[in-house]
Formats: C-alpha cells, sequence, structure tokens
C-alpha cells in the first residue's frame, strides 16, 4: 500500500505533471472567455470620454470639414509634436464619424472591445506556439483575462486599444520570422509603419524590429549573450547621458523639427518630475548632469512599478495581481535563458530576447520623455510580459514535471 505521506509530498509534482500534459485553451474557448468576462466589463462602465477624446473629436471634426486635406491640418496643429504621428488614428475617427455620426464613441469603443478580444487570442496562441505547452496557453489567458491595466482602457473612446492590437500584430508577424514560420519582411514592415502614423510611441517599434531581423537571420546560431549585453549597456548609459545633457539646456537640440517637443520635456525635467502629476515622485529641481541622469533612471524604475503612493489598497492590489506573476514567471525565463539552461530551442529563445527587448525598449523612451499619471503608456509592454510569464510557466512545469 502506498504510503499516504509520500502521497502527499508528491501531491504539487503531481499536479504540475498533469499540467505539463494538459491541452491548451482552444481559440473558441479563448474567445468565448474575453469577450464575455471583457464585453460584460465594457457594459458596466459603458462609453467613457476622456481628455483626449474630445482632441480626436476636434481634430477628426476639421479633418471632415476641410475635405481631408492633411496638409492643411497639420500645419495648424500644436508644433511639439508632430501632427502627422497622430494621422491614421484621427482618420479612424473620422470615419467612424462619417459612418455613425454621434455615436461614433460607441462604434470606437465596439471596435476596442474587437481588437481587445482579438489581442488576447493572439497572445495564447503564440505562447502555445512558442512553448509548445498547454499550461502556458492557460496561463497567458488568465493573466491577460485578470490584466486591468490593458481592460480599463477599452470603453474610453482614445487610441489604446487598438495601438496594442497593432504593436502586437508586428511582433506576432516579426515572431513568425523568427521561428522559421514565415519569410520575407515586407509584411511587417507595413504595419510597423502604420504604427508608426497611428500613435508617436509607435516609433518604439523600430529599434525591436531591428533585434528581431538580425536574430531571424541566424534563427539556430547561439545567441551572443556578453556581446549584447555590453552593447546594450553602452547604448543606454550613452542615450541617459546624451538626453541628460539636451535637457539641461533644449536649446542645444540643432533642428527644427522636435524643438517645442524637447522644450517641452524638458519643463518636466525642471520640475523634478519623475511620474507626471504624482507629486510624491518628484525630485529636487535638478541642476549637475548627474541629476538629470537621476531622474530619467528612477523614471525607468517607476515605469514598472506597481502604482504609486496615493493609490487605493484595491488598485494596488489588482495591479499587483497581474504584475508579480508577470515579473517572476518572466524573471525566472529571461534568468535561464541567461544561464543557458533551458529546454527551448535557439528560435523560441530569440523570440523570447525579443519580446524582452520590446519590454525594455518601451520602458527606456517613456524613462526618457514620460512616465504618465496613470501608466496609459505602460500598455503595449503587457502583452509582452504575458508571454515572458507564459514562457517561464512552461519552464517551471517542464523541470517539475521532469524529476
Amino acid at each position: 500500500m502506498p504510503n499516504p505521506a509520500l502521497l502527499i509530498a508528491d501531491r504539487p509534482g503531481a499536479v504540475l505533471r498533469r499540467l505539463a500534459e494538459a491541452r491548451p485553451p482552444s481559440l473558441l474557448v479563448t474567445v468565448v472567455a474575453i469577450a464575455l468576462v471583457d464585453g460584460a466589463f465594457c457594459l458596466w462602465t459603458g462609453v467613457r470620454m476622456a481628455d483626449d477624446s474630445h482632441t480626436y473629436a476636434f481634430w477628426s471634426g476639421r479633418l471632415i470639414d476641410s475635405g481631408f486635406d492633411y496638409a492643411s491640418l497639420h500645419a495648424e496643429a500644436d508644433p511639439r509634436f508632430p501632427a502627422v504621428l497622430y494621422t491614421l488614428f484621427v482618420t479612424l475617427v473620422a470615419l467612424l464619424r462619417l459612418g455613425f455620426g454621434e455615436a461614433w464613441p460607441a462604434a470606437l469603443v465596439a471596435l476596442n472591445l474587437a481588437a481587445h478580444v482579438g489581442l488576447g487570442a493572439m497572445i495564447v496562441r503564440l505562447a502555445q506556439r512558442a512553448t509548445g505547452s498547454g499550461a502556458a496557453g492557460w496561463v497567458a489567458l488568465l493573466l491577460f483575462l485578470g490584466c486591468f491595466d490593458l481592460l480599463n482602457w477599452v470603453s474610453f473612446a482614445m487610441s489604446d486599444a487598438t495601438f496594442v492590437l497593432l504593436a502586437f500584430i508586428v511582433f506576432t508577424l516579426a515572431a513568425r520570422r523568427i521561428l522559421g514560420d514565415a519569410k520575407g519582411w515586407l509584411p511587417v514592415v507595413v504595419p510597423a509603419t502604420a504604427g508608426i502614423f497611428y500613435r508617436p510611441t509607435g516609433i518604439v517599434l523600430v529599434p525591436d524590429l531591428i533585434l528581431a531581423f538580425h536574430l531571424s537571420r541566424r534563427p539556430h546560431a547561439p545567441v551572443r549573450r556578453g556581446a549584447i549585453l555590453a552593447a546594450l549597456v553602452a547604448s543606454l548609459v550613452a542615450g541617459l547621458v546624451l538626453f541628460a545633457w539636451l535637457m539641461q539646456d533644449p536649446g542645444r537640440w540643432p533642428f527644427r523639427i522636435l524643438a517645442g517637443a524637447f522644450d517641452f520635456v524638458a519643463q518636466r525635467y525642471a520640475a523634478g518630475e519623475v511620474v507626471s502629476a504624482r507629486l510624491e515622485t518628484y525630485h529636487s529641481p535638478p541642476g549637475a548632469l548627474i541629476d538629470f541622469v537621476l531622474i530619467s533612471v528612477d523614471r525607468f524604475v517607476h515605469f514598472f512599478a506597481l502604482g504609486a503612493g496615493t493609490h487605493s489598497l484595491g488598485h494596488l492590489l489588482v495591479s499587483a495581481a497581474f504584475l508579480l506573476p508577470c515579473y517572476l514567471l518572466g524573471g525566472w525565463l529571461l534568468a535561464a535563458l541567461w544561464r543557458g539552461d533551458t529546454d527551448y530551442a535557439a528560435p523560441v529563445r530569440k523570440l523570447f530576447v525579443t519580446a524582452a527587448g520590446a519590454v525594455l525598449a518601451y520602458g527606456f523612451f517613456h524613462a526618457l520623455v514620460q512616465v504618465d499619471f496613470d501608466w496609459r503608456y505602460r500598455t503595449p509592454i503587457l502583452p509582452h510580459l504575458i508571454l515572458l510569464a507564459a514562457g517561464g510557466t512552461a519552464d517551471i512545469v517542464r523541470r517539475i514535471a521532469a524529476r
């Protein structure tokens, strides 16, 4: 007769062995679960408008009134940030206004929800494809359902939900090339270019695509970890120091284009801003070059924070329920990749490196420019965090199940 004590002691291992053999969630289950849970949230909140929603409404109206004369509207817009970088989303709003009249916000939220459901399905499918693990697929689905920072923006008449989908489509297309499932980079470059003109932070897609292209050229070659780390650290330090030097005196920027943007961001640095309007995070007004560098470093740290000291306990708990598993599981995966201690094939390892590169690129960009009041600008990295957490889950389950 088996020893009951041994059976109890082995119960976690038995559970994980079953998880290792679990079938992944089907596409139908994934879509229905997200549509029901997150659709119910949108029905509960109703259509929500933010300051940016009214800005988009104004400029889309001007676009229609001008007969879609983009040149005149670009000349009329605020010169700090090039209006051309918002062109595609404002065009989308204009088309919705033409099609649905005053109901355009509801039409946009419906589009947001469809984009959100599609995003979740893509994340789960890519997690399953990369890991070959049903457990990873379920973890990806559960984390997506528990990600309030993605869901929260779906019912707003803004660009977030559709932009995150567009950015992850670009990443998924690049992933297919890394994994050897597809060839040719034109289908990746076209939506990436669209992303740049959909929302200004679309420009952050570029460095990660360069990394993905480089890694895809020799998918089975080993990753040169030391060389990559050295180049990365050198680039980040140089970028921090150069940007700090410009923030000390934005007049040092030698070009007319973006001069207004540099002035605007420099004013925030001069106030010691870390997280926009979160005064408890501010530094003393900077003077020396190192003071500006330290503000950027603190912004980078806060970009990944659970929240601010002024957030409620409930808000922090909801944030922690998503971010802590992502950080722990993703951190496990990245540590295993660094040690070379994982069963993943070289193309899959390079896929995860590219996902981590996207997280770093967005974090570094906003460390320089701005960490916004409600962490809205963090949304593009959340799908990548889910993917990394799914990869970490599959690695842990396989290790324990193999014992």
